[in-house]
């Protein structure tokens, strides 16, 4: 009995051993971030991020996605009206999900893996994903048919048209060749053979995140309707000067957009104030004045630190799980600032911004 005991605990022992190594495994992250959208005709080539990313060659890419476990278990969704008209559009359609999505998912993916050109089978992989909810890798999978549109044959037209829709219908399922992945984080797993895009998001805060931001924003228009109405207030001076420095930094964005460089403003310390102003009021820039919604932008400011927190989490948790060494994380260029931060705390991580990191 006593030797029963022994080898147990030794296990146990074993076990959480292995777990804390697994924990503190050394991880390295490019981050990345970007615009959810940058307009039919952009400027920009994108060769500046994507040629960072391909230098840094990472084990897996990292999106603004929630896993599909994630968002089955939210009881609300921000786009969550949208999302469901995107699902009915795909079901109307007809083409039957399997009985068993998730073993019928592992065997396309193990399909395709020997056998990329059956393009048929990746329509029926990425029809499974999105009605699965895995609408992160169901758009991947948009996209590399998208991209092979050019060399399908009639059957293949067909098939396309019987299982997803009419091939210029993909906007219907939310696909957009104007955001970041498609322009950006796509092309990079494509490039390194990736199957999937790695799901990082959170969304648990939603609910409260929407309330202090409603509450917020209807305080704000009447602290803005009131300083504006004596000029001659230290307030308002405080106030017009963030509007100037404000306006200042459009003209730098708006600079960086005609040069093609965005996502290289995207990546700056210029970049996050000038989002800090525009998400949160003015932020702590204005605390103090009088009428300022403080404690509403604190509320907003609580929330979006738990959602951060949550998505560096999961990121790194997830990271470590698949043994990934080398990671980019992709992000609308508003999470910047905190991610950054929160992660290069992180115990085992070194971080490169995009714009620091010299290949």
């Amino acid at each position: 009995m006593k030797l029963l005991v022994s080898c147990f605990l030794i296990t146990i022992s074993f076990l959480a051993s292995a777990q804390s190594k697994k924990n503190d495994q050394p991880l390295e992250i490019l981050f990345i971030a970007a615009s959810h959208d940058y307009g039919p005709k952009p400027i920009e080539d994108f060769s500046y991020p994507i040629d960072k990313a391909l230098a840094f060659k990472p084990d897996a890419v990292f999106g603004e996605n929630l896993s599909p476990e994630d968002y089955d278990a939210l009881d609300r969704h921000w786009n969550k009206e949208a999302i469901d008209k995107r699902l009915a559009y795909l079901t109307k359609i007809g083409y039957p999900l399997p009985k068993n999505p998730k073993a019928f998912i592992a065997r396309q993916y193990k399909l395709l893996r020997k056998y990329p050109n059956y393009h048929q089978e990746r329509m029926k992989l990425a029809h499974a994903l999105f009605l699965t909810h895995d609408f992160g890798n169901a758009s991947y999978q948009f996209y590399l048919l998208d991209k092979l549109r050019p060399v399908f044959g009639a059957e293949e037209v067909a098939a396309f048209t019987r299982i997803l829709g009419p091939a210029d219908s993909l906007k219907q399922v939310g696909f957009r060749r104007t955001n970041e992945y498609y322009n950006i984080f796509h092309p990079i797993a494509q490039t390194f053979k990736l199957e999937k895009i790695m799901p990082m998001d959170c969304q648990k805060y939603n609910t409260p995140w929407s309330a202090a931001w409603e509450k917020t924003d209807s305080l704000y228009k009447i602290f803005e309707k009131a300083i504006e109405a004596d000029t001659n207030t230290a307030d308002y001076r405080t106030y017009s000067r963030l509007i100037n420095e404000n306006n200042d930094l459009q003209r730098l964005l708006n600079k960086a957009n005609r040069a093609g460089k965005s996502t290289e403003f995207l990546n700056t310390a210029d970049w996050d104030k000038y989002t800090d102003f525009g998400n949160f009021y003015g932020n702590h820039y204005l605390f103090g004045l009088k009428g300022f919604p403080e404690e509403g932008v604190r509320d907003m400011l609580k929330y979006w630190t738990l959602r951060n927190e949550g998505m560096c989490q999961n990121m790194v948790d997830r990271a470590r799980e698949i043994g990934a060494k080398r990671v980019v994380v992709g992000v609308g260029a508003s999470h910047r600032e905190l991610m950054v931060k929160l992660l290069k705390a992180m115990p085992g991580v070194t971080l490169y911004t995009l714009n620091e990191y010299r290949p």
